[in-house]
């Protein structure tokens, strides 16, 4: 029954990958980042992802966190998220570093904390042998959406300002929406218009060493520097500003390097999982 869901599940994303864009990056750009880590898993860790997703693709599920959210929640300890639900977005100290936690280390109120949700599913994939086959897969499911969340310049909650996630009204092309969707949709379908796996090969331009340099550390330092990356372009869009074209092809690149840089961390976290010969070689 699993498998037959899991399957008719999978045909109805592909079905719609490029329709109805919503959420961190849109459809798009999970797709995106998707594809490109299927480019770099490895053929041990390759096998082991089939057998999670039975055979489905990454870029299959990618957006599944989005249309699903509600279900996923039900389905998560309460521990993990204190009763109000697993987060998309996550917010960073003074020095731009995730909190390791889902209550502030100084005033104890509840933060909203992707990175933190992505380690745990790390940490619960590394033992995926010790859980069933359907929380095998939501915990694949949920790292491939996370670590796109993650790298999205607009899923950053700056210290300053830990109660707006950019849902600040702008405008582009004259027409009203915020600049927390200018990332997850504009920043990929304007500059970008082509099918994800053409956006993949353009982003995917690294060298074997420096996707190494990429991927070292850990997802906390991987947020860290998201937020650093990102600072500047958050700062200099206020409300109500409109948004030009001009702006949007100024960070066509960022966006270019936080698409590239998901996937190859996302290829790496599962080849540490899952693969030991690559997890001694990159452990070193």
């Amino acid at each position: 029954m699993f498998v037959r869901i899991a399957r008719t599940a999978a045909l109805l994303f592909v079905a719609v990958l490029l329709s109805s864009p919503s959420f961190g990056w849109g459809r798009m750009g999970h797709a995106t980042v998707a594809k490109i880590a299927q480019n770099h898993l490895t053929k041990t860790t390759q096998k082991r992802v089939n057998e999670i997703m039975h055979g489905t693709p990454l870029v299959a599920i990618a957006s599944y966190c989005d249309d699903y959210r509600k279900e996923l929640d039900a389905t998560f300890p309460l521990e993990w998220t204190n009763g109000v639900g697993h987060a998309h977005t996550f917010e960073v100290g003074p020095d731009n570093r995730p909190f390791n936690t889902l209550n502030h280390p100084e005033d104890g109120r509840h933060l909203v904390n992707a990175v933190y949700f992505a380690d745990h599913c790390m940490q619960d994939l590394a033992h995926a042998a010790d859980f069933p086959d359907s929380v095998r897969w939501k915990e694949l499911v949920m790292l491939t959406h996370l670590m796109g969340d993650i790298h999205c310049p607009g899923h950053i909650r700056y210290a300053s300002n830990h109660d707006d996630i950019g849902k600040y009204p702008v405008s582009f092309a004259e027409e009203p929406t915020t600049y927390h969707r200018v990332w997850d949709y504009y920043m990929v379908v304007n500059p970008l218009p082509f099918s994800f796996s053409d956006i993949a090969e353009i982003c995917d331009d690294c060298s074997a060493s420096e996707i190494e340099e990429i991927c070292k550390g850990s997802i906390y330092d991987w947020g860290k520097n998201v937020a650093d990356l990102c600072q500047d372009c958050r700062e200099d869009i206020k409300d109500g500003d409109k948004i030009s074209a001009k702006w949007i092809r100024n960070h066509t690149d960022l966006t270019k390097v936080e698409l590239r840089n998901a996937g190859y961390r996302l290829a790496h976290a599962l080849n540490m999982i899952f693969d030991p010969k690559y997890a001694r070689k990159h452990s070193k």
